[in-house]
């Protein structure tokens, strides 16, 4: 604050008048020495320079709007349940990601952050991962989550019962595992694995405590997590409904909906039926077509997780039992008979565009442009290597078997079906429940005389980095016995060894392309992630790039 210094200035002027009376004459006085001259005033002080006047002062922060807390209702529609999990070692809970943190995660850039464990390292030579879990988090029931809780639960996912995919790697690799005090956890590794950072995003972290305490079928039947929602209800083949966790680590994670409840719902157009009544809020069982038409007549769409790429895939395409897509001729043929551009252009009106891999994304670790260039739509070249191949006279089964879950699915499989007819191909679609479909895409090994071998399914999803999906894809050891080919494994080996970051990077490539050069996986289409919405939905605020069981409790009220 200035001070501005007043001087005052005060002149007093004093004057005297002399008076003189009527006397004798006196002599005249002599005259008065004239007065020394007045001292000269001090000057006054020179005032103070002013200050140079600096910014103005920021303006108070506005103070941060009060979060209401948690309302409402949110409703899904799944087609079907498949197995009902709850329990991550059941092929993947997705009601689970909903409930349980992972023990890493990875932000909306692709870097790998903390969640569970809040910090982390690996030792120089690449065996022993050290992890810091976060103090002060704490399960449902309000027991804190510990080191033990995640050798406990990682212990589970390494166990011979786990059927989860993720579980193969550190299973294999699993050399020894310790709890150094309640917040310090080690994981020792048989050989060098650094790349098993994208596999830590995906363990669940269960309660040990209240798991042992309650059994493994009790637990399934109650739930307990640390994530954001926590389990309510479960009526098996109806719906499955969640609460928010308002005393979740991270508020800005506290849900906007006080309760989200997933509905199967196995029809399309009763699913259709119910968002314009508004029963539900989000139909996840409907095709292009209804969403599209949906958004025509005035529903908004939201887009959730990153542009997943359609593929598809044989199984047991290394095995004579296969039948016709034994021979490479054969699977090359599949992949030139199908027009990727039109099925962009009506099967998913536009919002797609040709080409792709299996979990690899534009810009993604490793990824270069011609691993995800599709084949080109040459149904004459096609036609050249079936007859080359000597088909279908020279195979025992020369049907094409596809198999798909009823609902989306199946238009899109009766429209690549009709350019394999068109083609000269003898093919047979099959409908199956949810479960016998991860059955099959799950199925860990091969004997050699299934009745689903070489079979063709599909699966649409894509990663900043797809180690862990293509590990299970295209290698010998990976569940799904896609691509079981020795030299294509030892190039995964010698990826996954690595310590070197810049080679490490190159060698994924050079797996990535040995892999695509068998054809044992074709991408088709990269496809634009929309949800259409009631109009009680705002918002899609948490997880953009994430699957929408870890971006739900960012879903906003409209208007919010």
């Amino acid at each position: 604050m200035k001070k501005l210094l007043i001087i005052p200035l005060i002149i007093i002027i004093a004057a005297g008048f002399a008076l003189t009376s009527c006397a004798e004459p006196v002599e005249e006085p002599a005259p008065a020495p004239a007065p020394a001259p007045a001292p000269a005033p001090e000057p006054a002080p020179a005032p103070e320079p002013e200050p140079e006047p600096g910014p103005a002062p920021a303006p108070a922060p506005e103070p941060e709007p009060v979060r209401p807390a948690p309302y409402g209702t949110l409703t899904i529609a799944t087609t079907d349940f498949g197995v009902e999990a709850t329990d991550p070692l059941l092929f993947e809970s997705n009601w689970g990601m909903y409930m349980y943190d992972s023990l890493l995660a990875f932000n909306d850039v692709g870097e790998y952050v903390g969640e569970v464990a809040e910090d982390w390292n690996l030792s120089e030579d690449g065996l022993t991962w050290t992890f810091y879990i976060r103090k002060g988090m704490k399960f449902h029931n309000g027991d804190p989550v510990t080191a033990n809780d995640v050798y406990f639960s990682l212990d589970r996912f390494t166990s011979p019962e786990s059927k989860n995919p993720w579980s193969n790697q550190p299973r294999d690799e699993r050399e020894s595992m310790s709890v150094v005090d309640d917040y310090t956890f080690e994981f020792v590794t048989k050989t060098p694995q650094p790349q098993l950072v994208d596999t830590w995003c995906w363990l669940r972290i269960l309660p040990k405590n209240y798991f042992e305490s309650i059994g493994q079928d009790e637990f399934r039947l109650n739930p307990v997590g640390s994530g954001p929602w926590k389990f309510v209800e479960h009526i098996p083949e109806t719906s499955f409904t969640m609460e928010a966790y308002t005393e979740y680590w991270r508020p800005e994670h506290v849900p906007y909906f006080q309760y989200l409840v997933d509905l199967q719902v196995p029809e399309e157009a009763t699913q259709v039926a119910m968002l314009k009544r508004g029963e539900i809020d989000i139909p996840f069982g409907i095709t292009t077509d209804r969403r599209v038409e949906l958004e025509e007549e005035g529903f908004e769409s939201r887009i959730q997780d990153l542009a997943p790429c359609t593929i598809l895939a044989i199984i047991g395409s290394h095995l004579e039992g296969a039948g016709a897509v034994y021979d490479i001729r054969i699977r090359k043929a599949l992949s030139y008979a199908i027009n990727r551009q039109e099925l962009c252009d009506t099967y998913w009106r536009g919002d797609a565009k040709p080409g792709g891999r299996f979990f690899l994304s534009e810009g993604g670790y490793g990824v270069t442009p011609d691993l995800l260039e599709p084949d080109s739509y040459d149904p004459e070249l096609a036609k050249s290597l079936m007859a080359e191949a000597g088909y279908p006279d020279a195979f025992a089964k020369p049907t094409i078997v596809a198999f798909t879950t009823a609902g989306p699915g199946v238009d899109m499989w009766q429209a690549i079906m009709g350019y394999w007819d068109k083609a000269g191909f003898q093919t047979e679609l099959k409908i199956v429940d949810m479960a016998i479909y991860l059955q099959y895409v799950f199925l860990q090994a091969l004997q050699g005389d299934e009745e689903y071998l070489g079979y063709i399914w599909s699966w649409a999803g894509s990663a900043f980095n797809g180690t862990a999906y293509c590990r299970n894809m295209y290698t010998s050891y990976g569940i799904h016995q896609v691509t079981v080919n020795d030299e294509v494994t030892a190039l995964y080996d010698k990826f996954v060894m690595e310590l070197d970051p810049d080679k490490a990077v190159q060698y994924y490539t050079d797996w990535q392309r040995a892999a695509k050069e068998l054809c044992t996986s074709v991408g088709i289409a990269f496809v634009e992630p929309k949800l259409v919405v009631s109009d009680e939905v705002g918002d899609f605020t948490i997880n953009p790039h994430m699957r929408f069981m870890d971006a739900a409790c960012g879903v906003k009220h409209r208007g919010q």
